[in-house]
């Protein structure tokens, strides 16, 4: 679980030794080994290290109750933190500093930016279906993946967290209307998802998730539109995106309250969001660009998966962010509770 609460790594921090630098060094924490983390690195970390002097050092993976704990202990040692859009919304100025953008505050898609929170990735949740199943009868939306009759077949979801789509999704497919998705009813988004359950997989990773579309242990799917490039790029050819409502949502940029190096921290961050920057990341690591000038030149994979095309743009569909900073833990005990019941 992303979200707070596990602050019994305090007592570990306090046992770290050394606070993260001289002033000429920046600590960057993401999540770890891959594509995306990759695609950061040579994006912009290396050419900010490059151009500025400054040294760049990574760490991770993110993790928000560390980052809590390090605020709370008064030993911070991170000073620029790729995480959730909620965090920044619910802990701005407590655990987090405000970050100003200057002139890139009007760079990202509307009501995406907050006071603490930068932007820096987006992730749609696609629909795709195995094409070795379907043949020339594919599905064609949303509904199709809650229709075991008309499509029957194994599904795959990503289950650990719901706040990249998954309820969305479902109610998209029930019918509700976009500008009516919010509050979420979870009670119809888990009927709906109880139509498909005994062909459901409940992958608690996201890369069990991809190995079993590789593997051809599923028929559909819903997932993130970048481990969906993964899966492409992983020899699953055989699964095709459906022309769908895809549901986004956002990673952002974070600077740890306490931080010895905010202002260095905020250079990095507007840095990392240029256009230039963000169309390089997109075209490395399969993620969408923040910036929403960035012209990635994509492949033929990241492009079958962009969620960001304009000519998509009509089954774009942004999260409530703010709906979701208020309600995450509710709407994961009864997501969880499902899964287990």
């Amino acid at each position: 679980m992303r979200r707070l609460g596990l602050v019994a790594v305090a007592a570990l921090l306090l046992a770290s030794c050394g606070t993260g630098g001289d002033g000429e060094s920046l600590t960057f924490v993401s999540y770890g080994k891959g594509a995306y983390q990759d695609g950061q690195q040579k994006a912009f970390l290396e050419p900010y290290q490059k151009e500025t002097g400054v040294k760049v050092v990574l760490d991770g993976p993110s993790d928000n109750a560390k980052l809590r704990a390090m605020v709370e202990a008064g030993r911070v040692t991170w000073d620029v933190v790729d995480t959730d859009a909620f965090l920044a919304r619910e802990h701005c100025g407590t655990l987090l500093e405000k970050i100003d953008v200057g002139p890139l505050k009007d760079s990202f898609p509307a009501g995406t930016l907050s006071d603490c929170g930068v932007p820096a990735a987006f992730f749609g949740l696609v629909l795709m279906y195995n094409e070795k199943t379907y043949g020339a009868d594919p599905p064609t939306g949303l509904a199709d993946f809650f229709d075991p009759g008309k499509f029957p077949g194994k599904r795959v979801v990503y289950a650990k967290d719901p706040s990249t789509g998954q309820l969305e999704a479902a109610l998209l497919a029930d019918g509700v209307p976009v500008d009516r998705l919010y509050p979420l009813d979870m009670d119809r988004a888990l009927r709906t998802y109880g139509r498909i359950r005994g062909d459901l997989t409940l992958a608690q990773t996201y890369g069990q998730q991809q190995q079993v579309m590789v593997d051809n242990q599923a028929d559909m799917a819903l997932i993130v539109s970048a481990r969906a490039y993964s899966t492409l790029k992983a020899g699953g050819t055989q699964w095709k995106r459906v022309p769908a409502k895809v549901p986004v949502t956002w990673d952002v940029f974070v600077v740890p309250k306490g931080s010895q190096r905010k202002e260095k921290a905020q250079e990095l961050i507007k840095y990392a969001s240029g256009p230039e920057q963000g169309a390089k990341f997109a075209e490395l690591s399969g993620a969408g660009a923040a910036n929403t000038r960035a012209a990635a030149g994509l492949n033929d994979l990241q492009r079958q998966i962009d969620v960001l095309s304009p000519e998509r743009a009509a089954d774009t569909v942004f999260i409530d962010a703010d709906w979701w900073t208020g309600n995450y833990t509710r709407v994961v005990q009864a997501w969880t509770t499902w899964q287990t019941g």
